[in-house]
């Protein structure tokens, strides 16, 4: 099969920032303060920095592993390790391992490691990984995106569902399946286009979120300005008992990794990629903490088990936040508020289920002579699936469980790291051979360069030592 790396239309810096944030916050900073109840204010803002940290670690790590695998491509020396068929863009399959070429034709290659060509995860773990490392992945990537879509084909619905309650004659259960039909007519056709063609509603889904994330903040300050916030005495400050829980949700919270070659490949300048990415994750955590620490102050201490969808008294933190203003006096803003999944999760759908279907396509070689109906029977194959587990269980609890704290944390943290390990050892030369310097627009070789780039900005020295 000829793998399709092409980038599309690129994207500039500001609309890639939007993109990213957009992807990352979703659902998981709705589940944060339940978490950072249960673990303790401090441990929950410690931890939280610790999870983000580390998630931004493996964000560069892929970022390299991409550019190594563009620079592979470039020159045409690629040897996949797979069952006997061409698995890559003009280069031969084998046995064999990956080689450089002479220096002279670094020297005429100075953008080697520019990301030009979109590789996805399927293509980077089968270059780098091997045939046993890419089955392994694959299982891991369709677990979590699949279930990931899967909850988001619950929750929009169940949102909906929850502001209007029955009609009539029609029951709550047969409402939910009306909004999820209506979801699956509007939503899933965003999922047969690129990233790049959902550029407006991206647009509109980060204004509504961030409106709707400072609003619950504001309501929160002005509940505690109010007198009717809790007492620091009344909050859990420091409970490692309470830690397990707010792990899966952490991990979930800054969840990106899946969709980064599809995000990251149009940006027409990726010189600043190492500071875009910085800002989105450092902006990322401060939102986070905010909210969290808001909502701990005014309803941390409060006994009421839940709040209702009329006007009345608030209640303690749900496992959902947004239903802690379901029963604000002023209707139209919780509304809105309660509405808040739909905002967050209506715009991550077709992210989530384009970068399944690029993945698939790279796995199963089928329709390759049908370049126009291929994206769309595989668009379907990655949207039907999770339409249908919503059709059979609003369970939001237990896709959740299984999503984060399991796959996710193969996707966030294994994979990048063998990824990284074996796409260096791939591409190494002795240190005697090491004479070429090359400007690395990606600044892909880790921390080090991302620090260099902040001191000095040098030209990046590619010298892989055995």
């Amino acid at each position: 099969m000829v793998a399709n790396t092409d980038a599309g239309a690129s994207y500039s810096s500001p609309i890639a920032f939007a993109y990213i944030f957009n992807l990352i916050v979703g659902v998981g900073a709705l589940a944060l303060p339940i978490g950072f109840s249960d673990a303790g204010l401090i441990l929950g803002a410690i931890f939280l920095a610790i999870m983000g940290f580390l998630a931004f670690v493996t964000v560069t790590w892929i970022n390299e592993v991409q550019a190594t695998a563009n620079a592979l491509l470039v020159l045409g020396e690629t040897k996949i390790r797979s069952s006997g068929s061409e698995r890559t863009s003009g280069t031969p399959s084998g046995e064999e391992s990956l080689r450089l070429v002479a220096n002279e034709e670094l020297e005429m290659s100075p953008d080697l490691f520019e990301i030009k060509q979109r590789v996805e995860f399927g293509l980077l773990s089968e270059i780098f990984l091997g045939p046993i490392g890419q089955k392994i992945f694959y299982g891991i990537l369709v677990i979590y995106l699949y279930g990931d879509l899967s909850i988001y084909a619950v929750a929009i619905p169940t949102s909906l569902q929850a502001v209007t309650g029955g009609w009539w004659i029609f029951t709550d259960r047969t409402v939910y399946y009306f909004y999820l039909a209506i979801f699956t007519i509007c939503i899933v056709p965003f999922s047969f286009f690129n990233f790049q063609k959902t550029k407006y509603l991206q647009l509109f889904t980060i204004g509504t979120r961030n409106t709707a994330l400072f609003t619950m903040i504001i309501l929160a300050v002005i509940f505690i300005s109010e007198g009717e916030g809790a007492h620091a005495r009344d909050l859990r400050w420091f409970d490692f008992a309470g830690l397990p829980s707010l792990f899966g949700v952490s991990v979930y919270a800054f969840m990106c990794h899946h969709s980064l070659p599809s995000l990251i490949t149009p940006i027409q300048n990726k010189k600043k990629l190492f500071p875009l990415l910085l800002g989105d994750f450092v902006g990322i955590y401060f939102v986070y903490t905010l909210l969290c620490v808001t909502a701990l102050f005014a309803f941390g201490s409060i006994a009421h088990p839940a709040c209702g969808n009329i006007p009345g008294p608030a209640c303690h933190i749900q496992k959902l936040y947004t239903l802690n203003f379901s029963s604000y006096n002023f209707r139209p803003i919780a509304i809105f508020l309660t509405l808040f999944p739909l905002f967050t999760l209506s715009s991550n759908f077709p992210l989530i289920s384009i970068t399944l279907r690029n993945n698939l396509m790279l796995l199963i070689p089928l329709l390759e002579n049908y370049p126009r109906l291929r994206p769309i029977i595989f668009g379907l194959a990655a949207t039907m699936p999770p339409i249908g587990i919503a059709f059979a269980t609003d369970n939001v609890d237990f896709l959740v469980n299984i999503t984060g704290s399991y796959a996710g944390l193969g996707i966030m943290f294994v994979m990048p790291a063998f990824l990284l390990l074996y796409s260096r050892r791939y591409f190494q030369v002795e240190k005697s051979s090491c004479k070429v310097e090359l400007k690395n627009q990606v600044e892909n070789s880790g921390w080090k360069s991302g620090w260099n780039r902040i001191e000095n900005r040098p030209s990046l020295k590619i010298c892989w030592e055995i």
